[in-house]
């Protein structure tokens, strides 16, 4: 976790002179960002159920259909596809565990949400070895950045220690 940690400090740099979001902005997207994250789930189990079965659908075509040819580059496509699908679900997972902490703006909510951001970059690095598409690498990395910059912007709102509810006065 240390690692996470020293990455989450350079990254932290790195974000630190860009422009910043209003506080409003801000305010506004750390208080409902646990919805947004439900949201990313919810789609994200659609997507990872619907390319799954797709890629069983078209690798069953290409064996039939394309001979041998055909079954053996339905095969490496299907240990690519089958790869990112792997990244996904761990994506999601450490997503949907963030949720709980993200409503009550705990710093753990928050920590799994950027490990899903170093997830994604180490996804999009194991796909350019099996495709060697450069510019999947590019808008792949351009995408993870942005979401990190937002994610960043919101990084003051999460301490260490759960947020107390305060209770008004009589």
């Amino acid at each position: 976790m240390q690692t996470v940690t020293k990455l989450e400090n350079m990254a932290a740099q790195w974000y630190k002179g860009m422009p910043h979001l209003p506080i409003n902005g801000r305010r506004w997207l750390s208080t409902n960002v646990w919805w947004i994250a439900l949201v990313g789930v919810i789609v994200g189990a659609l997507s990872i159920v619907t390319v799954f079965f797709g890629t069983l659908l078209v690798g069953m075509f290409a064996a039939t259909y394309g001979g041998v040819a055909g079954a053996a580059l339905a095969g490496f496509g299907a240990v690519i596809i089958l790869l990112s699908l792997l990244f996904s679900i761990v994506t999601m997972v450490l997503t949907a565990m963030a949720i709980a902490p993200l409503k009550t703006k705990q710093k753990r909510g928050w920590n799994l949400l950027f490990l899903t951001v170093l997830i994604q970059v180490v996804a999009a690095v194991v796909h350019l070895l099996f495709t060697f598409n450069i510019f999947d690498l590019v808008w792949s990395l351009l995408f993870t950045a942005v979401g990190a910059y937002f994610l960043f912007e919101i990084r003051d709102d999460f301490s260490t220690a759960k947020v107390a509810k305060t209770v008004p006065k009589k």
